[in-house]
């Protein structure tokens, strides 16, 4: 008959979740080239070796940018060198009026040193009058060859600064159709990235025809050698599990392998179906780390998540059968009544 014994008893919380590395090297679209039309993917879940061809791109855009960019980079080389042409000439043209502001000084100088018993009466007032507007107008003359050299230096360096701004710009564009084709920058397995979308539908895997920004992660290879468990936690179970409780994880094509591990991490924001926080399923995420990896994993292997959130070593437990819930509570039938 059943009886009440002596075991080990341990209150186990239910998860579910998915494998994910903790490292992973990521396939991006080249960056500084706007929108992006995937043209060709390697097949979701294949195993890559470094250097091996992954992802092809429409180059067509990043063609019609490179042309763009010539054009302002053939009109920036233009502009310098009309301004250095019209630096030069104006730069002669202020020397020319210096050497004439001196020649002209150095005239009224010696007119007005003339004694006075030798000058004509008429000029007596007047030399005097013409040494001074002599030496004004070298002083203006000077200004104006000094003014205009700072003021064509800087003209000429902002122009500079623009040819050199047009260079790069051509150098990158002409760098990044040669980024159109993306390669494995390590071998492993090629995991195609998602296709956000609004509406009911949500996320999708990413195809040939999809247009991504640059930068955008295409794919990503994970290393192996160290994975963990990514689950989610129920709305109405808020409050239930905690970091560092121990965990067991059992792998749902290999149950008869099990890995221990912690909860490391329960997130306080929710994720909805179908939104782009939401990788296993809506609820608050979980994060489990294991004590160590198997070659058998593989990031999106299913596992179910036991967490020990309490354990005794040494508790009566009474079969289920003889429990009896009440108003007041449960109670427990014995032989006898």
């Amino acid at each position: 008959e059943p009886r009440v014994v002596s075991k080990p008893v341990e209150d186990v919380f239910l998860l579910t979740g998915e494998l994910r590395t903790v490292r992973f090297e990521a396939v991006v679209a080249p960056r500084g080239e706007g929108r992006l039309q995937i043209r060709w993917l390697a097949p979701d879940g294949a195993e890559v070796k470094a250097g091996e061809r992954l992802v092809e791109l429409d180059p067509t855009r990043t063609l019609q940018t490179i042309e763009e960019r010539r054009l302002r980079l053939h009109q920036a080389e233009i502009e310098v060198e009309s301004r250095e042409r019209q630096a030069s000439a104006e730069t002669e043209r202020k020397r020319v009026a210096v050497e004439k502001a001196e020649l002209e000084a150095e005239k009224a100088r010696l007119d007005e040193a003339i004694p006075l018993e030798y000058r004509d009466p008429k000029d007596r007032l007047t030399l005097p009058a013409q040494w001074q507007q002599a030496k004004a107008a070298l002083r203006k003359a000077r200004f104006e060859r000094e003014a205009y050299a700072v003021s064509s230096a800087a003209d000429l360096a902002a122009a500079r600064a623009s040819l050199d701004k047009a260079r790069r710009e051509v150098a990158a564009a002409e760098l990044a159709l040669g980024s159109m084709s993306l390669v494995a920058p390590r071998p492993g397995i090629f995991l195609v990235g998602n296709f956000y979308r609004s509406g009911p539908e949500g996320p999708r895997k990413l195809q040939p025809g999809d247009t991504v920004w640059a930068g955008y992660t295409i794919a990503t290879i994970p290393d192996a050698s160290e994975m963990e468990v990514q689950a989610a936690l129920a709305p109405a179970d808020q409050g239930r599990i905690a970091a560092g409780m121990p965990a067991r994880c059992i792998l749902d094509t290999y149950p008869d392998r099990v890995f221990e591990g912690r909860v490391a991490e329960v997130g306080s924001i929710a994720a909805e179906a179908g939104g782009w926080m939401s990788s296993v399923q809506p609820g608050f995420p979980v994060r489990v780390t294991l004590a160590r990896s198997d070659p058998l994993m593989r990031p999106g292997l299913s596992v179910r998540v036991e967490v020990v959130r309490r354990a005794w070593k040494k508790a009566l437990a009474v079969p289920r059968g003889a429990v009896r819930f009440e108003k007041n509570g449960p109670l427990v039938h014995r032989p006898g009544g």
